[in-house]
């Protein structure tokens, strides 16, 4: 069987491509293989076939294998087929030798999540009495995580009881008579109600029959009766009639034609009307220890129609039920987390009615691991690495995040020592993050979660300094452009003052000039009007002018020496 690993791995690599590029982490080992149907009773020389499926657990799978035994005292392999399976490739052609059935198979990204992934079918021939028994004896299934690992939880079996052909109770026969050729007998269609030999819930049933132009009567009747006649009175002259049965059971329509000459032969059409549901029942619960998966058990019948399968559900009824066969009287259960579930059982029989059951049920988490070293800081360009202890032969999935955001999951395999080793093979962005994990065993239980650690990824130490540089760099050239625009500034507003004071001296020494003349002239119009004693007239006429003249040269001298300092 490991040559056959080797096998599917080589099948992976076809495709690893597209595994490497998109990966999809492991999280449970939680699939199992598993025979459809599991049980029956079937006649010596009678052939059936049963299905071998994969349940993928909530996993994403792309390949599986197995071997199958089987009673080669009890029964011969007809034929084993391919059709309808999930793999398009295969690694090991199925087929049977030896009491042995073997398979290997697999399938590209997007690859196969689901319940009920049909494989392979295989057709036995019951040979001789007894209880035939039909199991896996080796098997695997592979996750769609890039590295091919295995995550089968469980592998199933099958057992059949093959005795005489037993005679299938029918329709009861018209009693012997001589046999008369038919005359004008009528071919009776129901749409409702299209095949004689099955049962249906629908109490209206609706009749058609073809009408000829030769026909002049029509004679029916419709009773629990198999062979009634419906008399030789005409009832009119219709091709088709509806009836609404009261009460479940076989029931038959009776009709015959007239024509010129005569009536006709008489038709009969048989219809199996079911409206009870399968009987109450209730769903039993095993006890089992801590990292056991609990069984279900239950049964029921139905008394007319009779059973047609069971459908399995947990927890909710929106998405396909686990079907089984009806002879199949309990499940185990698999692939649910830890804690409280609740068990639907729904139990369907030939007519389509249904009986549900409930239970409730509780799933105890192992012990969730523990986590003895980490890397509490690396740089960007290192490996995070975690290690520490959980159950033995188990799995560890590690769940990354960063900023309450889930950033990476994957999962490292735990030693028969209880000891794991987690390295993340993708470098990590700079930041902090935090981590934590959880433990599932070889079975596919959960436990919960460990801890929240967290730790910091940063730069090499050469990019922070060369970061340093640049920015210690851009904030001195930034400050230097600023000095220099503050410093154009205060020059271009010093010209700017400079400018229009020298203009407003200038103004001021010129009116300064105009007021004196005008004063001086004033002066002289004033003391030429005065004519007594013109001697001291003339001295304060000329006192007057040397004071005028000596506060306007200290004036021009002053508004001289701002004109200085401006230029």
């Amino acid at each position: 069987m490991r040559r056959n690993n080797y096998k599917i791995y080589a099948l992976l690599i076809l495709f690893g491509l597209g595994l490497s590029l998109c990966p999809q982490p492991t999280k449970a080992a939680g699939a199992t293989l598993y025979l459809s149907p599991s049980s029956g009773t079937k006649a010596i020389g009678a052939t059936f076939t049963v299905g071998v499926k994969v349940n993928s657990g909530g996993e994403v799978i792309n390949a599986a294998e197995g071997s199958i035994s089987y009673d080669t005292n009890l029964l011969d392999v007809v034929s084993v087929s391919k059709g309808g399976s999930i793999f398009p490739f295969w690694t090991a052609e199925p087929g049977a030798s030896g009491g042995i059935i073997r398979f290997g198979g697999g399938l590209p990204p997007p690859a196969y999540n689901g319940s009920a992934g049909h494989i392979i079918g295989i057709t036995f021939k019951g040979k001789r009495a007894g209880e035939a028994r039909v199991s896996f004896t080796s098997g695997a299934v592979l996750a769609n995580d890039g590295k091919g690992t295995n995550i089968i939880a469980g592998m199933g079996s099958a057992s059949f009881t093959i005795g005489a052909a037993q005679i299938k109770p029918s329709k009861p026969k018209e009693p012997t008579k001589p046999k008369v050729p038919d005359y004008n007998k009528p071919v009776i269609t129901s749409a409702t109600h299209p095949d004689q030999d099955l049962w249906y819930k629908e109490t209206e049933a609706q009749f058609k029959w073809e009408l000829k132009e030769s026909i002049t009567g029509v004679s029916i009747a419709f009773d629990q009766e198999s062979f009634t006649d419906p008399g030789s009175a005409s009832d009119g002259l219709f091709g088709e009639k509806i009836y609404t049965v009261d009460k479940d059971g076989h029931w038959y329509l009776h009709l015959k034609l007239k024509d010129a000459s005569r009536w006709g032969t008489i038709a009969h059409y048989q219809v199996n009307i079911d409206t009870a549901p399968p009987l109450a029942f209730e769903v039993a619960v095993s006890e089992v220890e801590i990292g056991e998966w609990p069984e279900l058990s239950f049964k029921t019948t139905d008394e007319l129609s009779g059973l047609a399968k069971y459908l399995v559900y947990f927890d909710r009824l929106d998405g396909p039920g686990r079907e089984l066969s009806p002879d199949q009287e309990s499940h185990k259960v698999s692939g649910l987390k830890a804690g409280k579930h609740t068990a639907i059982i729904k139990a369907i029989d030939k007519a389509g009615n249904e009986q549900i059951a409930t239970v409730e049920f509780f799933i105890s988490a192992i012990a969730a691991p523990t986590i003895d070293s980490y890397s509490k800081e690396l740089k960007s360009s290192d490996n995070f690495y975690a290690k520490g202890g959980a159950t033995p032969n188990g799995l560890v999935v590690i769940y990354i995040e960063q900023g309450g955001r889930l950033v990476a999951t994957s999962s490292s395999a735990v030693d028969a020592g209880g000891k794991w080793l987690y390295i993340h093979d993708d470098k990590l962005d700079n930041g902090r993050y935090s981590f934590w994990a959880e433990a599932r065993n070889d079975k596919g239980i959960c436990s919960e979660p460990s801890e929240k650690y967290t730790f910091l990824v940063s730069p090499p130490v050469f990019t922070m300094i060369g970061s340093f540089v640049v920015n210690y760099f851009t904030v001195l050239v930034s400050l230097l452009f600023l000095i220099a625009l503050i410093v154009l500034i205060i020059f271009w507003f010093i010209l700017f003052i400079r400018k229009k004071l020298k203009k407003e001296t200038k103004e001021i020494a010129e009116i300064l000039r105009r007021n004196s003349i005008e004063m001086k002239k004033a002066i002289d119009s004033v003391f030429a009007k005065l004519s007594a004693n013109k001697v001291g007239q003339t001295k304060a006429k000329e006192d007057l002018k040397n004071k005028v003249d000596g506060n306007e040269k200290k004036t021009l001298k002053e508004i001289q020496d701002v004109e200085k300092i401006l230029k």
